[in-house]
């Protein structure tokens, strides 16, 4: 009768640890891009914010009859609009929003559109 010899099924000790310690080095190398991803997260989430507040101060200077320069701050985010004679019946309305990041560094985002006054 053959008997199976324990050394020639399955892995051995150190192949497991061998395999565990290519895995953690491979999962080590990752994380630097999963920081660089969390980054980048957070820089869209904030340009989103600042375009969704150009937007909203456009809509109010459009609907207002005779639109005037101005700013206001809310928090950490300054919000500054410029109107601008640009011809007869004619306005250049621009909106700049700007914010530190997590960094210190200021960002911005802006928007010019135009404006017919009757």
């Amino acid at each position: 009768m053959k008997r199976h010899s324990f050394d020639k099924c399955g892995f051995s000790m150190i192949e497991v640890l061998v395999g565990m310690l290519l895995i953690s080095f491979g999962l080590l190398a990752l994380l630097p891009m999963m920081a660089v991803s969390m980054r980048g997260n957070d820089v869209a989430r904030d340009f989103t914010e600042a375009s969704m507040l150009i937007r909203d101060k456009m809509e109010e200077l459009k609907n207002t009859g005779n639109p005037v320069s101005g700013s206001d701050t809310l928090g950490l985010i300054t919000r500054t609009w410029t109107v601008v004679d640009s011809g007869p019946n004619l306005r250049r309305l621009e909106v700049l929003v700007s914010w530190p990041d997590r960094d210190g560094l200021v960002r911005s985002n802006s928007m010019i559109t135009y404006m017919m006054i009757e």
